[in-house]
Order: structure tokens, then sequence, then C-alpha cells
């Protein structure tokens, strides 16, 4: 079955070249595209010395902007198995593999790697696990399920949910409103262990003002979201 892994990535040289080799030795099936959102460094540079396929977009257009591009890149090379990675070291490969079991052996779309099921040891800062848990309640009220890390990026997809999410992902920072609009259209969504690491180099997406401002975005998008399902 043919499969990809999708690493967004915005002035990652410093982290790249050792995420695409985990990756290779934890999934020597998988092909990889690097979507490069318009890095001022040497990303693509990396990218294309670890020999993996490269999207450039010509200027930063935001993360969820990427993903939809990688996600696009998946359809149209019809690839089957589709798993979304950081590029910043944070997400460990190693976990990849059982997150892929999870995804083929319990009929769901997809599988959201979960830094709070298992043994694992990650410590988040106290307004990050507020915001968690409050996207974690609001998506509750809406769809009745429950989900530890409402907001990890570290997935696996299937076709179908590809597909479906390259005409809707958002293009500033895609959390719980992805899974609400996913499970609102009758998608099946699961969770599994998955380690996550400290960055080591270079710097987070959230600026300050990213930071204050994202909270109210996901909200708005999650009520636009809820009106546009409803209106339908």
């Amino acid at each position: 079955m043919n499969s990809l892994v999708i690493v967004p990535a915005f002035n990652e040289e410093a982290n790249l070249a050792s995420v695409l080799l985990e990756i290779k030795a934890s999934l020597p099936g998988f092909d990889i595209v690097v979507i490069d959102d318009g890095s001022k460094d040497q990303t693509r540079a990396v990218a294309l010395s670890s020999h993996v396929d490269v999207v450039s977009h010509p200027v930063n257009i935001g993360y969820g902007a990427a993903v939809q591009t990688g996600f696009k890149y998946a359809c149209l090379k019809n690839y089957e198995t589709i798993l979304l990675m950081d590029a910043d070291g944070q997400h460990n490969a190693h976990d990849a593999p059982a997150l892929v079991d999870v995804l083929r052996d319990h009929s769901v779309d997809v599988v959201i790697g979960s830094r709070f099921l298992g043994k694992s040891r990650y410590k988040s800062t106290f307004a990050r696990l507020i915001g968690r848990n409050l996207f974690s309640f609001i998506t509750f009220l809406i769809t009745r399920r429950t989900f530890l890390d409402i907001t990890s990026g570290f997935q696996v997809l299937n076709r179908r949910a590809v597909s479906f999410l390259s005409l809707h992902y958002p293009v500033d920072f895609p959390d719980a409103e992805v899974i609400i609009l996913l499970l609102l259209h009758g998608f099946k969504i699961a969770e599994a262990p998955a380690a996550f690491r400290q960055r080591t180099c270079g710097r987070s997406m959230f600026s300050v003002s990213r930071k204050l401002y994202y909270p109210f975005k996901v909200l708005l998008a999650i009520l636009i979201t809820v009106l546009k399902v409803a209106i339908k």
C-alpha cells in the first residue's frame, strides 16, 4: 500500500535533516514530501540533499496552508496512507508505525498521536493546558467525543480523510475545528499514545502576538464550522 509522510517546514534547516533520517529509519516503506512554506534559510536545500520530494511556497503563508498543499500532493499521487509530522523534531517517528497499525486495524479514518495517553511524560505549559482542555470540552459538547490531545499535529490519515481535508483545511492554525469538522461529516477518529520531545533548535511558529490571537481564532473557526454544517 503506497504511503506518504508530509513534513510541513518553515525555517527548519537545523532540525530537518535529523527528522528526515529518523523517518526513513522508522518508516522505510513510506515516501516523504517536505512542504517548504517560504523558508528564508536552507530548509529546501537540506530537504533536497536528503533525497526527498520538496514542494515550495514562494512566500510563507502558514502552517495550515502547508498541510493543505501536502494533502493535495498526496491526492494527486494517489497515496492511501498519509502521516502528518512536524519538522522541528518534537514528533517521534519511532511511534509512527504504531499509529499506522491503529489506522489499518481499527477501521478509522484518522489516528491522533496523543501526548497524554500511555506512559508519556510530556509536560505542557499552564496556558497551553488550559487552552487544550477548553477546546477538548467544546469538542465534547458538539460531538460527544472526548480527546485528550485535541491539538496534536502528529496524525495518520487515510485517503478518504485527506481527500476531504484537501478542500476544507484551514490555512492558519488548524486544531479542534478540523477534528469537529471531520466528526460532523461522519469520519471516524481514534487516539493512540505518542511520545513528544522538546524542540532543541530554532523557534516555534507561535510568536507572542499569535499566541494571543490563536484561542480567539480557534473559537471563531469552531463556531463557523458548526454553523456551516447546520446550514447544510
